[in-house]
């Protein structure tokens, strides 16, 4: 039986992971293993969409639940589901609970937001595979990927418009936007009303939950290079027992990670 899960950011290990380093995906997917076989799932938060994350997850052997597109889509494996009962619908592989809004919703309502603010917006949808590649310098495949968006719109993030008049322009719209800063990278991302990474978190814990005795609290582990990802933890199930790391950048990555987790491998 779960008890204790670790929910991570991707960032916090991608740039190794996913690089041409076979001892570092070695050296994570076999820590991955180890804490799966321990009933210790790892749940994956990122931005990115299903397509991006899929080949990521099987080249590290992750087999629990993951959290697409800032908090919008929960996925859980069919054939790896842990929870009674299951968490949303069945589509193909996965159960999919749908917090964020359909993909051509979030394409509209960038466009209507960039007129309240005279101001254009350009998202994922308004750049070719190559403009894209380019952009955000990926490969051709990534780029694809990036483009498989489900419930969100990632845009260029507009230096002539304060934060404050871009999240009040997407709330009356209906709304929510993920703003990142130019060192997180240059694009941010227009989500559904209900959609983020606190109320995701919310259902993946309650869901958790559910599976233990009465009065038994889930632990969670969580890890992050972002202040702001524990700020959203502080807002999810405030019945589980929480252990908080926040990775510099100096210490994100395979050797980072993996120090954190490394009371749970013993």
């Amino acid at each position: 039986m779960v008890n204790q899960i670790i929910l991570t950011a991707l960032d916090v290990f991608l740039s190794d992971s996913d690089s041409d380093s076979d001892e570092d995906c070695g050296a994570l997917k076999s820590a991955i293993a180890q804490l799966q076989a321990k009933d210790i799932p790892v749940i994956v938060f990122t931005e990115r969409d299903r397509a991006e994350l899929e080949p990521i997850r099987a080249k590290l052997g992750l087999v629990a639940p993951f959290i697409t597109e800032s908090g919008s889509g929960i996925f859980t494996p069919v054939d790896q589901n842990p929870f009674d009962p299951v968490l949303g619908e069945k589509d193909g592989a996965y159960y999919v609970e749908e917090l964020g809004c359909p993909y051509v919703q979030a394409r509209a309502g960038l466009r209507v937001i960039a007129n309240e603010i005279s101001h254009p917006l350009k998202g994922f949808g308004d750049f070719t595979v190559d403009q894209l590649k380019r952009m955000a310098k990926i490969s051709e495949d990534a780029a694809h990927q990036a483009k498989a968006r489900e419930f969100s719109e990632p845009f260029m993030t507009p230096k002539a418009v304060d934060s404050e008049t871009l999240r009040d322009a997407a709330e009356a719209m209906g709304f929510g936007v993920v703003l990142r800063s130019p060192e997180e990278g240059r694009f941010s991302e227009l989500i559904g009303a209900d959609a983020g990474l606190g109320p995701a978190v919310q259902v993946v814990l309650e869901a958790y939950q559910k599976q233990l005795p009465a009065g038994e609290a889930l632990k969670v582990m969580g890890i992050s290079s972002r202040e702001q990802d524990a700020s959203l933890w502080a807002e999810a199930n405030s019945l589980a027992t929480w252990t908080n790391v926040v990775l510099s950048a100096d210490e994100a990555g395979t050797v980072g990670w993996l120090s954190a987790v490394s009371s749970l491998l013993t």
